[in-house]
């Protein structure tokens, strides 16, 4: 009686007209199976990137608002004066904050904490226009220590912006840039023995975007502390240049003037020269394991 049954069932499935000719019922099931499982880790993934994004962006958001408002009130405490955004604006500031500190300790400690803060907002949150800044401090303090002061608060505000990227960017980077990073995460651990002097050089050669670098230096697993202090380091001929072009900020015209084909010919050099620490130290590393393998095999 089973048998009977079991034939003509077996013999249906055979009928060719029931069949697709270039395939089988369990082949098109599987990739429609396939298909939706595609699209709902998909969806999931998306989803997920939303949930853990959406709120953190404005949080971010908020944190740039508030302190927005905040740096609008600091430069309400001073009067006349605003953020300098051309060579022109920036000589009528330095009258403005001359004449502000008269010459007095409270002055001057007040215009310095305003300039700092303004100075760290403008690198943690990425908003161009530090070079007017920098020539700003330049034609207010003597070029050292102008140079000293716009280093230590771009290492500050990058320091901020690094620790903002890592709060906010990781999720919606990961998920869209992850073939990016993941070939930058490379050029990193290539040169993790050296990573200081390479991160070095970065800094200091002049098109280097360092806005991008601050932001994807967490998700490159760059250590909070080499990060800050080869910024320290690396952008002090950057700073330099413009605090000794705001010394003589009474003969500038444009930034144009700053960047002459010389000045940038010498911080390229000086970025190349960066290098030859890390190569040395690999050239090194390579002949004592060279030379430590030529003992063993002698011994042997």
């Amino acid at each position: 009686m089973f048998t009977k049954m079991y034939v003509p069932i077996m013999r249906e499935f055979q009928n060719p007209y029931l069949l697709p000719h270039n395939g089988s019922v369990i082949k098109m099931l599987v990739d429609s199976g396939f298909n939706d499982t595609k699209k709902y880790k998909s969806d999931y993934k998306t989803s997920t990137v939303v949930v853990n994004f959406v709120p953190r962006m404005f949080l971010l958001f908020g944190c740039w608002f508030i302190s927005l408002l905040g740096v609008v009130s600091l430069v309400r405490t001073i009067p006349d004066l605003s953020l300098p955004t051309s060579i022109e604006a920036v000589k009528k500031q330095a009258i403005i904050l001359e004449d502000y500190s008269n010459g007095t300790w409270e002055g001057y400690v007040h215009i310095v904490t305003v300039f700092s803060i303004i100075y760290i907002w403008k690198q943690a949150f990425s908003i161009p226009g530090a070079i007017f800044l920098n020539i700003l401090a330049g034609a207010l303090y003597r070029p050292l220590i102008a140079t000293i002061l716009t280093s230590m608060l771009t290492a500050i505000g990058a320091l901020c912006a690094y620790l903002l990227s890592k709060f906010i960017g990781r999720p919606i980077m990961d998920q869209y840039l992850s073939d990016k990073l993941n070939f930058l995460r490379k050029q990193v651990d290539d040169h993790r023995d050296g990573l200081f002097f390479y991160l070095l050089f970065i800094r200091m050669f002049p098109l280097s975007p360092w806005w991008l670098l601050n932001l994807a230096a967490p998700l490159l697993y760059i250590p909070v502390r080499t990060f800050f202090i080869s910024l320290f380091f690396g952008s002090i001929p950057y700073n330099l240049a413009c605090c000794q072009a705001g010394d003589i900020l009474s003969e500038l015209t444009s930034t144009a003037d700053i960047w002459q084909p010389i000045l940038l010919l010498k911080m390229m050099m000086v970025s190349l020269l960066s290098l030859i620490p890390p190569l040395y130290g690999k050239k090194l590393k390579e002949w004592t394991e060279l030379r430590t393998k030529t003992n063993h095999d002698i011994i042997v």
